[in-house]
């Protein structure tokens, strides 16, 4: 994973959570769970991507 830019993902992440708070004002449940669920996948990613550059380290 080291071909992800950390920057472009975490602006993509910043985006995504902007899209939650945006579908939580418009009360759009499933708006609320399809951006909720990227985000969360998009946190993990990140976190795996520092995981493994500590190990890389």
């Amino acid at each position: 994973m080291m071909n992800i830019d950390r920057n472009d993902l975490d602006e993509v992440i910043a985006k995504t959570f902007n899209e939650v708070k945006t579908a939580v004002n418009t009360h759009s449940e499933k708006s609320i769970q399809m951006y909720s669920n990227a985000l969360r996948a998009l946190v993990e990613l990140r976190q795996q991507i520092l995981s493994e550059e500590r190990v890389g380290s």
